[in-house]
């Protein structure tokens, strides 16, 4: 019963972003928001409040669809000195089932128990990190853009899965599987679905690509379908 309850409710959280992010492209010229504050190499614990209230995490998920929905942005909550806000219930990226640290060291940065799907956005040999447009998109019913992801107290279901960092950003190896040893996606056309990780990564590692999956499985990491999400620079 308290596992059903909490996958509805962080199906429930990671749908209504969704429909943020839909609104925030739409009013954008189709642009995607920024996946995480863009600061190249950038570490998960780097990310703290003070990162989040820069000019280069202006236009981050975490800040530009909260203030959507009618939240306080994570920049907002850093300056008001109100990191508490970010873990009560009601915030929009608060998942009630994640494990959150019971110390004050979650007041430290934001840790985030969502992340915006990795893979999407590419950064340029010349530093530049094309945002990307929701036209780009190629396949948006079966391509990822939001995800459970994981946190330092998550249980990992495969030895291969890794970054369990809270970083606004995740790929496939930090999703999280909560919920039974399972997990919500959300895709671009604003759909769900409840996910192992055997169905997302191998025993290697390795992202499964589309030509790899099984029957009744259909996911999608990168803007074009074809390219290989294995070959992604950047963090997690």
């Amino acid at each position: 019963m308290v596992q059903g309850a909490n996958l509805t409710r962080a199906t429930q959280k990671i749908k209504d972003l969704g429909q943020a992010f839909v609104d925030y492209t739409t009013d954008h010229g189709g642009r995607l928001p920024l996946e995480n504050a863009d600061v190249p190499e950038i570490s998960a614990d780097a990310e703290d409040w003070a990162v989040a209230a820069s000019e280069e995490a202006e236009e981050a998920w975490y800040n530009v669809l909260p203030e959507r929905m009618g939240y306080r942005s994570v920049a907002q909550l850093g300056q008001d000195n109100a990191p508490l806000a970010f873990y009560d219930s009601t915030y929009p990226i608060f998942v009630g089932a994640a494990p959150y640290a019971k110390s004050e060291k979650k007041l430290e940065r934001p840790y985030f128990a969502i992340g915006m799907n990795s893979r999407l956005q590419r950064r340029s040999f010349d530093g530049y990190k094309d945002p990307g447009t929701l036209a780009s998109i190629q396949q948006p019913a079966n391509t990822v853009i939001f995800l459970e992801r994981g946190l330092p107290k998550d249980e990992q279901h495969s030895k291969a899965q890794r970054k369990f960092n809270g970083s606004p950003k995740a790929n496939p190896r930090a999703f999280a599987t909560r919920h039974n040893q399972k997990g919500v996606l959300l895709f671009v056309d604003g759909h769900t679905e409840v996910r192992r990780v055997p169905e997302v990564i191998k025993p290697s590692g390795e992202i499964i690509t589309p030509d790899e999956q099984g029957p009744g499985v259909s996911i999608i990491w990168t803007r074009d379908p074809d390219d290989d999400p294995n070959l992604e620079p950047g963090g997690e």
